[in-house]
């Protein structure tokens, strides 16, 4: 049953272990793009129970990377840090079972200091300097889903469409394999299973997974009442941040003007480890482990301007240029294969290096804030994000991009909302807020992201505390073994807490 010289094939991983929905498969490289593009607006606690709503909110460490002109509403300078305990979790439905999962994440989301600058000049009331580092998105995610299936019969002219794993042609290649996957290579080099004409069906073939028919001790054809169980966990680590170092500057307490430079960086770990337990095998357990990591720097520049056309009334325009990234990528696959009696075969690929540029759209946000006297405020923003505008090139080696180019031109241009509010009593304040992104998909899947938001804080002279949780949901994906199998759908929910002190000085 492990006869090398025979088609072999890995029967139920298939060419990539696609995962749809732009996250988790190392050669989907548009999904890349779209993970990179698709920024949170994070902060301070402060920024954070507002709903993420800050382009028309000035005074706060988080106009350092969002709008700039807000660092012409510090009077004094000021430092500050964030801690934000993230819960993922996720739950899944694939061939009728349900799975979910779980993990806990902490990360400082927002570190930054704003340097007042200079006395007053004239009209030129105030300026000050803003340094920052600030977590854009969020990569965090693990997903487990299982279920038992059974393997199907396919037409002789179908193996190679069916698995996209190997073909065999005799007349060809003799008793040599051709392989259309570094998995059916894997499978190959370890011997794990074959494929088998069905004697009483001719054209038709089945994927054997080394069971036998109990009075010849020939290969038996699978059958419904011994399934092959399926589960496969997908871990995500990784965020990208961002490095800004802005200017802002205040125009007679009517405009306020800034600028800035960030310079972005990511990292993404990814593990996948998929197994397969079939019934009435010698087969023990398939394993298969797919991790692999990118991680890039990029940079860009931010310009924004506030003006306050009436006393209660304050609004924000900024501007985000694209992202240029330099990244890189690197992969191993390890297939094994436990068999009843104790043996136990390995096999790995480690791939090279990959470098390539990947250039993530621009963004432009515009806000407007009403305030209530010194009781509180509402705040609300409107984003535009053309996710078409995303583009990948510089391939190392000289691999083209064009059809994933392709597809990215068919991501669409979106508008994310955000809307929230403060009251204030004393030294004491109460925020809440609300946050939509936009679905940038034309598919069945709803990829838009929800947030609601809510705060609390103590506002002293000398220092600051604010406290914000923000219950996220979605968005929607879906995880498919090999091509052509069930879909497993995935719901995916965060609840974040954060903290922020900040000290005056």
């Amino acid at each position: 049953m492990r006869d090398l010289n025979k088609l072999i094939v890995i029967s139920m991983v298939g060419v990539c272990l696609s995962f749809a929905g732009y996250t988790q498969d190392a050669s989907d490289f548009p999904g890349l793009v779209f993970d990179l593009s698709r920024a949170n607006n994070g902060g301070s606690a402060r920024i954070l129970g507002l709903g993420g709503a800050q382009t028309a909110i000035g005074g706060d460490i988080s106009s350092v990377s969002s709008n700039p002109a807000g660092l012409g509403f510090f009077n004094r300078s000021e430092a500050s840090f964030s801690a934000q305990f993230n819960g993922i979790s996720s739950s899944s439905t694939y061939l009728g079972s349900t799975a979910d999962d779980s993990k806990l994440n902490v990360n400082l989301p927002n570190l930054g200091a704003v340097i007042k600058s200079g006395r007053s000049r004239g009209k030129w009331k105030s300026q000050a300097f803003g340094i920052s580092i600030n977590r854009m998105a969020d990569f965090q995610r693990r997903t487990t889903y299982e279920g038992n299936t059974f393997i199907e019969m396919f037409p002789a002219d179908r193996p190679a469409d069916f698995l996209e794993s190997a073909t065999f042609d005799t007349e060809l290649n003799g008793n040599n394999p051709v392989f259309f996957s570094d998995f059916a290579e894997l499978a190959f080099s370890i011997g794990l299973t074959e494929v088998f004409e069905d004697a009483d069906n001719p054209g038709e073939f089945f994927v054997d997974r080394n069971i036998y028919d109990t009075e010849t001790g020939e290969p038996a054809l699978p059958v419904e009442d011994f399934p092959t169980r399926q589960r496969e966990t997908v871990d995500v680590r990784g965020a990208s941040s961002q490095f800004s170092l802005s200017y802002g500057a205040n125009y007679d307490d009517k405009i306020y003007l800034g600028g800035g430079i960030g310079i972005a960086s990511f990292n993404k770990d990814v593990e996948r480890i998929f197994t397969e337990a079939p019934t009435r095998s010698d087969l023990s357990e398939l394993r298969l482990t797919d991790v692999y990591e990118q991680s890039g720097i990029g940079i860009n520049a931010t310009l924004g301007i506030m003006a306050r056309p009436v006393n209660p009334v304050l609004l924000g325009l900024s501007y985000t240029t694209p992202t240029y990234y330099s990244v890189s990528q690197t992969q191993e696959l390890e297939l094994t294969a436990q068999f009843n009696d104790g043996e136990f075969f390995p096999a790995s690929i480690l791939y090279p290096d990959f470098d390539y540029n990947v250039t993530a759209p621009s963004r432009l946000r515009g806000g407007a804030s009403f305030f209530f006297n010194k009781n509180g405020f509402i705040t609300g923003e409107v984003e535009y994000v053309d996710y078409g505008g995303g583009r990948l090139s510089g391939a190392d080696d000289g691999e083209s991009f064009d059809g994933d180019n392709r597809v990215i031109d068919n991501f669409n241009q979106t508008f994310n909302f955000r809307v929230g509010g403060e009251y204030r009593y004393d030294i004491f304040r109460l925020r809440g807020g609300f946050a939509y992104l936009d679905d940038p998909f034309d598919d069945d899947l709803d990829e838009t992201e929800t947030q609601i938001t809510f705060g609390a804080g103590i506002r002293k002279k000398e220092f600051y505390v604010d406290l914000a949780v923000a219950s996220v949901n979605g968005p929607e994906s879906q995880i498919s073994p090999y091509p052509g199998a069930p879909l497993a759908i995935v719901e995916n929910d965060n609840m974040r807490v954060t903290f922020t002190v900040g000290f005056t000085f």
